[in-house]
């Protein structure tokens, strides 16, 4: 009976040792919906938590990212979606949007950086899909300044962004 309970203890520790994560896949897709068996695989090896920067990413194009959990024997876990940052073409960091229910950001413009924020002019009709924004009829060397807000499918809009100073070249 005590060789037998023995095994048994044995085989729940190795067990419970096989399950410890030894690191993350990444998967990737440029439509959010889309079924996850579908989602591209980036890792060929489970890479430890940290980084993981996207080398194929294409500037201008929106993707969605989702990692899984690997065990010791190489199992997956169901997938999550990790926490994220992106960096613009200058340099600029941006933590992930936490909506759920993502339809876009507003982009609200002032030539005054003390305006109040409800005062500010938004310069697009439609929520922009990416924060990519060409603003147009602004002349050389004017300076103004920018906010953005995320809004979700109803119209609700996040709390704004950090407030960037831009004058046109």
């Amino acid at each position: 009976m005590k060789k037998r309970l023995k095994n048994k203890l044995k085989k729940k520790v190795l067990q419970r040792i096989d399950r410890r994560i030894v690191g993350y896949h990444v998967y990737r897709s440029v439509n959010e919906n889309l079924p996850f068996v579908f989602w591209e695989r980036l890792t060929d090896e489970p890479i430890p938590e940290g980084d993981f920067n996207d080398p194929a990413a294409e500037p201008g194009t929106r993707y969605f990212y989702k990692l899984t959990q690997v065990d010791a024997n190489g199992r997956e876990s169901a997938p999550v979606a990790p926490r994220t940052t992106f960096t613009d073409h200058a340099g600029n960091q941006f933590g992930q949007n936490p909506l759920v229910d993502f339809a876009g950001y507003n982009i609200y413009r002032s030539a005054d950086e003390k305006t109040p924020l409800d005062r500010w002019e938004r310069r697009n009709r439609e929520p922009l899909e990416t924060n990519e924004f060409k603003d147009e009829g602004v002349e050389p060397g004017e300076v103004f300044f920018y906010y953005v807000r995320a809004v979700d499918s109803r119209g609700t809009e996040s709390a704004p962004g950090e407030i960037v100073r831009v004058i046109r070249k």
